[in-house]
Formats: C-alpha cells, structure tokens, sequence
C-alpha cells in the first residue's frame, strides 16, 4: 500500500482529510504481519472497507445532493454500486469505453465483496478450524488490486476537485473589479493612509482585503453619483 500513502501524502496540503486513507493503507499493509489464519480475511475486511469508504467520499464530496447515511444501506451500499457511482462522476468523457471501464471496475468491487463475506473475519465471524483454508497468495493480490483501484479513484478525485477549483478561481477573478480601473479612487485612499515604501494602501486593499476594497468603492461610487445629481 506504500503508492497509496504516498499519494496522499503528496496532496496532503490540499486534501489534509484524506490523511485517514494513508493511515488505513499503512494498517493494511501491517495486516501482512497477523498470523497467517488471519491474512486473508481481516485483509478482505479491510479492503472492502478501505474502497467502499473511498468511494462514499468522492460521491458525497462530488454530488453534495447526496446524503451519506443514504449509501450505508441497501443496494446503494454494496461494493460493486459504490465504485461505479464513484467512476461514473469522475469520468471525463461519456463515451463507450468509459462506460464499459467502470463496469469492469465495479465488477471487481463485486468479487471482492463476494469474498469477503466467504471468508472475512472480522463483519462475519468464523468458527475454527475454518471451512476454507487461508490463502497468502490470494491475500496479496487482493491487496494489490485494493491499492491500484483505491489510487485511480483517489489521484482521479484529487484531480477533478483541483481543476474544479481552478475554473472557479479564474471566474471569481473574472468577475473581479480591476485594480486599474478606479484610479482616482485609489489615489483618494493612498492620500488619506500614506504608507511609507513602494506598497500603496490602495494596492494591498485591493490584494489582500477585496471585498473591503469593493464595499468602499461602491461608497465612493455612490457618493460621486450624488455629488453629480447636484
């Protein structure tokens, strides 16, 4: 699981929540040292568990219309279902192989919950010695496609909201009021708050305090409004 948690870590700045997946994938990769009746289903456990929660969160942070508690129960809460809600959000192009792409995905979600309720421990007890004999093999590359899966649709979320909230910073500043295009304004508010240095008062208003900078312009404005009435 070490690609996962480094992925995380990576975007740990933009996304610091997500810091509970790398540790879930450093307590799965640590599952390795159990005893070996133990590898296969605590693993399958904690996989099922590990995608289905990735997956809960890509949809209720893409499509907040969505209520968490409506995707623990039900249809909406198996595996398989939750993997192709979360890839169809996430897919860039609506076309025939994307589509056909998530089905797949979420047929592996389907098996390893099948699996997991064969031989899981942990949401299913079993009686020992136990009916189906542990698989080391099988345990690791569970893992393995655990990981794959849960870092496409992690990196495939991580870059959906970070281009998301480029558009939306681009249009706010789109739509901001020009720095230039008020100059007497400005040179009215750096007369009355001189600062000593190249940093004009106008400027730094404008930089770091905008929506201070437009409220007193607008009172500019509307005080010059009046003015000309006069």
């Amino acid at each position: 699981m070490d690609s996962l948690e480094t992925l995380v870590k990576r975007h740990l700045k933009e996304f610091p929540n997500f810091q509970y997946y790398g540790a879930f994938a450093e307590f799965i990769s640590a599952i390795e040292n159990y005893h070996e009746d133990l590898h296969t289903g605590v693993s399958l456990d904690c996989c099922n568990s590990l995608l289905q929660s990735i997956c809960k969160t890509i949809i209720t942070q893409i499509d907040p219309r969505v209520e968490g508690k409506t995707l623990n129960k039900g249809a909406k809460s198996e595996t398989n279902n939750l993997i192709s809600e979360a890839a169809k959000l996430l897919q860039k192009n609506d076309d025939i192989y994307e589509r056909d792409f998530i089905s797949k995905l979420s047929q592996i979600g389907k098996h390893i919950n099948e699996l997991r309720n064969a031989r899981g421990d942990l949401s299913h007890g079993k009686h020992i010695p136990k009916e189906l004999l542990n698989d080391q093999d099988l345990s690791r590359l569970l893992r393995e496609i655990t990981e794959s899966l849960s870092r496409y649709l992690i990196s495939s979320f991580f870059s959906f909201a970070l281009e998301k909230k480029s558009k939306e910073d681009f249009e706010i500043k789109e739509n901001r009021i020009g720095y230039e295009d008020h100059p007497e304004f400005n040179d009215l508010l750096d007369e009355e708050y001189p600062l000593d240095g190249k940093l004009l008062y106008s400027q730094g208003l404008y930089e770091l305090y905008y929506e201070d900078y437009e409220i007193r312009l607008q009172t500019f404005l509307d005080e010059q409004a009046l003015l000309d009435e006069e």
